[in-house]
């Protein structure tokens, strides 16, 4: 189920729809549905005999709008190009502006802020994330010039700012308590809102204007679901971005969204980031391949545009400079000794159970790790009888077995050499999602290992012998 956000708009008069304005977007490029992205920013890592899902973390810029360095997890359009962390682990996933711009502050999965032109206020303690949990947002207090960080399990931390409250989520996965994907501040300083994967959204010292919630598709197959929040400095409202190319408004004007646009609409690419333009005239919206559509705002270039995007890599984040009215692009892409991400293509990535493997519910390609060779496609005892595995070639894990299993079409045959640009097969939907792991030799489906048993109770694992 898509939403169009002239569907979600409470209708009274305090949410009111406006006539949409002037919509620019990039047009020379190609929008190929090879370039989904997980709607989940915050990279899955499962160990113990489990696949790793790598973490990408930088790009190469080549668009002439650009002032960069070459291998920059940052690029900058008619702003200020001031630094950026190397392109290495952990991912880039937040990127947020100072208030009056001349700098700005770079937030990764673990939760350290990089200060560029800025001062800096301190990062997260990696080790005090829970399990499992990753940081997935950064928003600045304009009142203090310091900043919150958000995680995926729903912590809220202020740097040089309050703590005025957090949402509570129990931990068990995406599939039973959706996580916070987004923080966004109030451009008076009085507060921050906390937007989830379901689409609902937690006020703290701030007015709520509503929220997406029970209005997406969040289930096991297929899901639609939110990721990015922008509140509007004219109204105070806000909009939500969805994985599937919606940007529903909430006291805020209506302008438009990639899923409802003239120019070809929303064509399977989804939406990472939103941010809105410091004078209120309007917001863009960051796409996975780099793209950039402006809605009521001016376009100052984008990485699609000029093709920089490097394989394997997605723009994570995105913020407007306050002083040229230009915007930075934040990607993730360096691959972690020689492999990549080979869920970095899927739409709506919902992390499910472990038990032999561990389950995903999305839709879209999957790739090889790395360089490998195909051993298996199919075996009747499996759930619909898919089971693909492949033996790796190079990189640290060469020798060892990777399978991905049950609804997915294979598109590789047995003996063919793969590499992490080929995709292995494609991930359709299904109740029981898809199942991926380490395999032991010879990669057969009786002996796919991991050894971990999911119990049926949230966040509680028991070990097999």
């Amino acid at each position: 189920m898509l939403v169009h956000s002239s569907d979600l708009v409470p209708q009274h008069d305090a949410r009111t729809t406006l006539a949409r304005r002037k919509h620019e977007v990039d047009t020379d490029i190609s929008r190929g549905a090879w370039y989904r992205l997980p709607a989940r920013r915050a990279v899955v890592s499962t160990l113990t005999g489990l696949l790793l899902i790598l973490a990408p973390g930088g790009l190469t810029p080549n668009a002439s709008a650009v002032s960069t360095s070459p291998s920059s997890t940052v690029a900058a359009y008619d702003a200020p190009y001031l630094g950026a962390p190397p392109a290495t682990n952990p991912a880039v996933v937040g990127i947020t502006t100072v208030a009056g711009g001349g700098g700005y502050y770079v937030l990764r999965a673990d939760g350290s802020v990089d200060a560029y032109g800025a001062p800096s206020y301190g990062s997260l303690d990696s080790s005090s994330l829970a399990t499992g949990a990753s940081a997935t947002g950064i928003a600045l207090d304009s009142s203090t010039g310091g900043y919150w960080i958000v995680s995926s399990n729903g912590t809220v931390k202020g740097f040089n700012a309050p703590f005025l409250g957090e949402p509570h989520i129990r931990s068990g996965g995406w599939g039973q308590y959706p996580a916070a994907v987004a923080i966004a501040a109030a451009p008076d300083g009085t507060g921050y809102y906390v937007l989830r994967a379901n689409g609902s959204v937690d006020a703290y010292g701030v007015q709520g204007h509503g929220s997406l919630a029970s209005r997406l598709h969040y289930g096991a197959t297929a899901p639609v679901v939110a990721v990015a929040l922008a509140v509007d400095p004219t109204t105070g409202g806000y909009w939500i971005a969805t994985s599937t190319g919606d940007v529903a408004n909430f006291d805020a004007p209506n302008d438009g969204s990639p899923l409802a646009s003239a120019h070809g609409g929303y064509g399977g690419v989804p939406v990472s980031a939103l941010a809105a333009t410091t004078d209120g005239t309007g917001y863009y919206v960051l796409r996975a391949n780099g793209e950039v559509d402006g809605y009521g705002a001016a376009l100052h270039g984008s990485l699609a545009a000029s093709k920089s995007m490097p394989v394997g890599g997605f723009a994570s984040a995105l913020a407007v400079d306050p002083s040229t009215g230009g915007y930075y692009v934040a990607v993730d892409v360096a691959p972690l000794d020689g492999y990549l991400n080979p869920l970095r293509a899927v739409t709506s990535l919902v992390p499910q159970e472990i038990d032999q493997g561990v389950d995903y519910c999305a839709s879209g390609p999957v790739y090889a790790l790395g360089d490998a060779v195909v051993e298996n496609l199919y075996d009747p005892g499996w759930p619909s009888g898919v089971f693909i595995s492949y033996r790796l070639t190079s990189g640290p894990a060469k020798g060892l077995y990777v399978y991905v299993a049950e609804n997915i079409t294979p598109k590789v045959r047995i003996g063919e050499h793969v590499t992490s640009t080929t995709v292995v097969g494609v991930v359709h939907d299904a109740k029981t999602c898809l199942e991926t792991g380490w395999a032991e030799p010879p990669a057969s489906p009786e002996q796919a290992a991991a050894h971990l048993e999911y119990c049926g109770v949230p966040s509680e694992m028991i070990q097999r012998d």
